[in-house]
């Protein structure tokens, strides 16, 4: 509670004044133009913002990370829902519903649900850091090498189980992406591997080529081949207020999927290396696990807009929660803060807390007051949003690839990665038109290095054994959660199929 209080006497005093406030609407909208385009993402906003940071406050300059951070993580359903595109990689589980429901003209209700589903998720994850940080950071340290190992298996078999179709193209996509993933140099002796003598592949995929490639170059290939003028139909142009006010109706009914997946994101995020992209996708599978009609996920239902949005948001607070309290970030956007931070002299932890309190509490505020932004911005602003995406494809969509190139391109400045995200992309579309599904892969590529260095680090300290896998009760604890999560997956996959017959 004094935590609380502190925050409200001493950081809202330093966000409210003229010039950090306008930072922090500059920076939300910095963020939410590159979380809705493709290609771009939270982490590169971020980036390429923390020179212009260099002569400001420190606080004032956090204010502005802070800011890009929450709107680039935000702005991510808005493609999802209007071209079938995730903005981020938080948001690919979006995408399943949002888009359906846009292709249903009723984009409006779609980007509604996202906006306040991503509020919700955000303002009670800033809470929940706030109240909880030094708590809950030193919970995550119990976690060792065989329970990270543990946590990915149980991902990998949450969705091979609970994605539903063919579960042995499932395993395919998972073992290819755990093959993708061992391309470039190993993660303990940083021998490469898997290079074939290709100087370039020696540092590896870059995963937003990889993404970029899989889900957002196969939708531009199927767009052009399409006869419409449009992607977005002249149908789903503006967002009604009344679109506003039945998305929090509906979101205050939906108030045990919010904060299950609320829950969810808020844990994965605390983690650090896991971010989320995987908290999205195992809440998303959560929902669909617990929902009343699992069928209908994937047909453009608020159920899975919800479950998604909340927990990526969740994360955003709880990525926060290590890098304040150990100086740990929790995923790559805090990573680059966490550079932002030393640049202004100042080192995330516990004497951080000793000797500039001022600054915890400034950033706690900005949390809070980013989020607000960003749903009044989202209000405001959506038509906006609509409209340019609404453009003639024959404009929209080259603009599009330009967007997608840079992005790979400015990952690592590397032609490389152009290519890489054509090739993909040409994989991508012949794996959609084989009805083969690119998730799997994704998710094996994202944690496929968090299981191989974590099982390797056990190994080395249990001199070989794997037992501890097994003897480690929060390790085995997993692992049961992980053959439940199997086995409720297939029978609702069957319920669900048996449901469309």
């Amino acid at each position: 509670m004094e935590v609380l209080i502190q925050t409200v006497t001493v950081g809202f005093s330093q966000v409210f004044q003229p010039a950090n406030l306008l930072l922090l609407f500059i920076g939300v909208l910095w963020g939410m133009i590159f979380g809705a385009i493709p290609g771009l993402t939270a982490t590169m906003g971020v980036a390429l913002a923390i020179p212009f940071t260099f002569s400001m406050k420190p606080i004032s300059g956090l204010t502005l990370l802070t800011g890009i951070y929450i709107g680039g993580v935000s702005g991510g359903f808005i493609s999802a829902t209007l071209l079938n595109m995730p903005g981020t990689p938080s948001s690919i589980t979006t995408c399943f519903d949002a888009h359906p429901m846009s292709k249903q003209g009723r984009s409006g209700l779609a980007l509604g649900l996202g906006l306040f589903s991503s509020f919700f998720g955000g303002i009670v994850g800033v809470i929940f850091m706030i109240s909880l940080a030094s708590l809950i950071a030193r919970a995550a340290l119990k976690f060792g090498p065989f329970e990270y190992f543990s946590l990915a298996v149980m991902a990998f078999i949450a969705v091979s189980s609970m994605l539903g179709g063919n579960i042995v193209k499932n395993l395919i996509g998972i073992a290819l992406g755990l093959l993708l993933s061992c391309i470039g140099p190993d993660p303990i002796t940083s021998i490469p591997r898997l290079t074939f003598k290709f100087s370039e592949l020696q540092g590896g995929i870059a995963l937003l080529p990889l993404l970029v490639g899989l889900f957002c170059i196969p939708e531009i290939i199927v767009d052009i081949e399409s006869e419409v003028e449009r992607i977005v139909p002249k149908e789903s142009l503006g967002m009604k207020f009344s679109d506003v006010l039945q998305a929090a109706k509906i979101l205050f009914k939906q108030i045990g999927n919010a904060l299950r997946s609320f829950v969810v994101g808020f844990i994965i995020g605390v983690f650090p290396g896991i971010g989320g992209a995987t908290a999205n996708i195992i809440s998303y599978g959560l929902a669909r696990s617990s929902s009343k009609h699992p069928e209908k996920f994937g047909s453009g239902i608020p159920d899975g807009i919800i479950a998604s949005e909340v927990s990526n948001n969740a994360s955003i607070g709880a990525a926060m929660v290590p890098l304040l309290a150990l100086g740990i970030p929790g995923d790559a956007v805090t990573a680059i803060l966490l550079g932002g931070f030393i640049i202004h002299g100042i080192n995330p932890g516990p004497l951080m807390f000793k000797y500039n309190p001022d600054l915890v509490f400034g950033v706690y505020a900005a949390q809070f007051w980013g989020n607000v932004v960003m749903l009044l911005l989202g209000i405001s602003l959506m038509k906006f949003y609509i409209y340019s995406l609404s453009f003639p494809k024959q404009y929209l969509l080259p603009l599009i690839t330009v967007c997608a190139a840079v992005g790979a391109f400015g990952l690592n400045n590397r032609i490389f990665d152009i290519w890489v995200m054509l090739i993909f992309g040409i994989v991508g579309y012949v794996l959609k038109k084989l009805d083969f599904p690119v998730l799997p892969i994704i998710i094996a590529f994202v944690l496929g290095p968090i299981a191989e260095s974590n099982l390797r680090q056990g190994l080395t300290a249990s001199a070989g054994s794997f037992w501890p896998i097994f003897t480690r009760p929060l390790s085995l604890t997993l692992l049961i959660l992980a053959a439940f999560l199997f086995v409720l997956g297939r029978i609702l996959v069957k319920k669900g199929e048996s449901a469309r017959c």
